[in-house]
């Protein structure tokens, strides 16, 4: 299956998961917007870090895809955001004919007064487990 795992990583949470995704299902794994643009992938998993609204990049490259780049996009948000900031994006995506697999998988991460949070080993495992029950699902 041909996958590309993308992320727009501020503190490096998201991007933890987009390496571990990487080297999972063995492909690229980018920032956002990424090196090479997205061709016929199968599924592109796209995470955020974020607490409030989705960064202009990540909003500007969701507006990039097509049919011919990719047939699935899933979200998973690294922070406290509610995923349905996503809505918007999601629902221009599906009009463009591009299947939304799944639900976002949202990974709160506590942040103390002095240091910034940082996502545990468990949950990389939850995000694991969450892309492979969409791997596993019929994708469009």
């Amino acid at each position: 299956m041909k996958v590309k795992s993308l992320h727009y990583s501020k503190s490096g949470n998201a991007q933890v998961i987009s390496r571990r995704l990487g080297e999972i299902y063995k492909c690229v794994s980018d920032q956002i917007p990424p090196a090479y643009p997205c061709e016929s992938e199968k599924i592109v998993f796209i995470g955020i870090e974020t607490n409030r609204k989705v960064d202009r990049p990540v909003v500007d490259f969701c507006k990039s895809l097509s049919t011919a780049r990719t047939q699935n996009v899933a979200f998973y948000i690294v922070g406290g955001a509610d995923a349905s900031i996503l809505d918007p994006i999601k629902e221009d995506l599906k009009a463009k004919g591009i299947n939304v697999p799944g639900e976002t998988l949202v990974i709160p991460v506590k942040s103390g007064f002095f240091s910034k949070g940082k996502i545990s080993d468990a949950d990389v495992e939850t995000a694991e487990k969450w892309a492979s029950d969409i791997t596993d699902s019929k994708l469009g």
